[in-house]
C-alpha cells in the first residue's frame, strides 16, 4: 500500500518529466472527472493506511493487556504453569502471522502507547509531497530504534524527505553500520524540540498507562487486585514492591509540583516577552540565558 501511495502522491512531480514529455501530469491539466477519480482513488489510498496503522497499535495495544494482566486472562491452570499470555496469542495466529509481526506490534504500541500518538502520527505530511502518508512499513522500521530522541529525529528527517519504507530501512542501515564502527560515540546535544518531545513521550507513556492498566475504570485495576488478592500471593516481595511504589509515589509528587512550578514560570516569562518588543534585533544577535529562572 505504502507503494502505491507514493505513487500517486508522485503524480504533479516525479512520475513525467515536463522537459521530456509533452503532457504534463498535474491536477490542473486533468478533466474535472478525472480529478474526482484521483481525490477518490487518494482517499482510499489514504483510509486503508490510516486503518492499518490504527489496527496494528490495536493489536499490540491488546497482547500487551493480555501479558500484563494473566489472572484476568488465562485459567488457573496456565497461571499456576506460568504461561505467557502473549506468548499463547502469538502461538494461536502462528499459521497466519509470524511472531515477529506479532512482536512488532507489540514494540509499536511501546513505542507510541497513547491514541494521541497515533492522530499526530497519521496527520503527519510532507511539504514537498501532500499525499505521502506515514505507513504501518515505516513505523515498524522506527520502532527498531530504542532510543527516543534518536528516533524523534529519524522520524522528523522522515517525513520532511518522504521516505519510501525502503528508503528509510536503508537510512536505518546506515546508521547501525556507523555505530558499530565507531570507537566512541558521539551525541549531539539535544535541541529544545528533541528534549521536550523527550519529556512529552515519558508523559504520555506514563498516563496512557495509567488510563489503560493501573487506573482503569472499564475493569478491575492493579489496586483492586491487591484489595482482592489471596493473602498467600501477598507475600513479603510483593509487599517489598507496594511499599516502595508509595514511597515513590510520595517523591513523584514533589516532583511534578515542581515541574508544574517551573512551566507556571515558563509561561510568566513567555508572557513578559510578548509584552516587549523593543532591541528585539539587539537580543537576537546576543541572546542571554536565563537559567537562574529555574534555579
Amino acid at each position: 500500500m505504502g507503494r502505491k501511495s507514493k505513487a500517486a502522491a508522485m503524480i504533479q512531480a516525479d512520475m513525467v518529466d515536463s522537459r521530456n514529455s509533452p503532457l504534463l501530469v498535474a491536477m490542473e491539466n486533468l478533466t474535472p472527472e478525472l480529478q474526482d477519480v484521483v481525490s477518490e482513488i487518494d482517499g482510499l489510498f489514504s483510509d486503508a493506511q490510516e486503518a492499518s496503522l490504527r489496527a496494528y497499535w490495536r493489536i499490540g495495544k491488546l497482547i500487551s493487556e493480555v501479558k500484563g494482566d494473566p489472572e484476568r486472562y488465562l485459567t488457573p491452570e496456565q497461571q499456576t504453569q506460568h504461561v505467557d499470555g502473549a506468548s499463547l496469542l502469538m502461538a494461536i495466529f502462528a499459521p497466519v502471522y509470524t511472531v515477529e509481526q506479532m512482536r512488532g506490534a507489540v514494540n509499536f504500541f511501546e513505542k507510541y502507547p497513547s491514541e494521541a500518538e497515533i492522530i499526530r502520527l497519521l496527520s503527519l505530511r510532507c511539504p514537498d509531497r501532500p499525499r505521502w502518508r506515514l505507513t504501518t512499513s515505516h513505523v515498524q522500521l522506527l520502532t527498531q530504534i530504542p532510543d527516543d530522541q534518536q528516533r524523534a529525529a529519524v522520524e522528523e528527517k522522515c517525513v520532511e524527505e518522504a521516505y519510501t519504507a525502503r528508503t528509510l530501512a536503508t537510512e536505518l542501515q546506515e546508521m547501525r553500520g556507523k555505530q558499530k564502527t565507531s570507537g566512541r560515540t558521539h551525541q549531539s546535544p539535544k535541541g529544545l524540540k528533541q528534549q521536550l518531545h523527550d519529556l512529552l513521550q515519558h508523559q504520555r507513556r506514563w498516563i496512557s498507562r495509567s488510563d489503560s492498566l493501573w487506573l482503569s475504570e472499564k475493569r478491575d485495576n492493579i489496586y483492586d487486585d491487591i484489595v482482592n488478592a489471596a493473602p498467600s500471593k501477598f507475600d513479603a516481595t510483593v509487599q517489598g514492591y507496594f511499599a516502595e511504589i508509595v514511597e515513590n509515589f510520595e517523591k513523584m509528587s514533589d516532583i511534578v509540583a515542581d515541574h508544574r512550578a517551573m512551566c507556571a514560570k515558563v509561561r510568566e516569562e513567555l508572557d513578559k516577552r510578548e509584552e516587549v518588543d523593543d532591541d528585539t534585533e539587539e537580543q537576537e544577535a546576543s541572546p542571554r540565558r536565563r537559567s537562574d529562572m529555574t534555579r
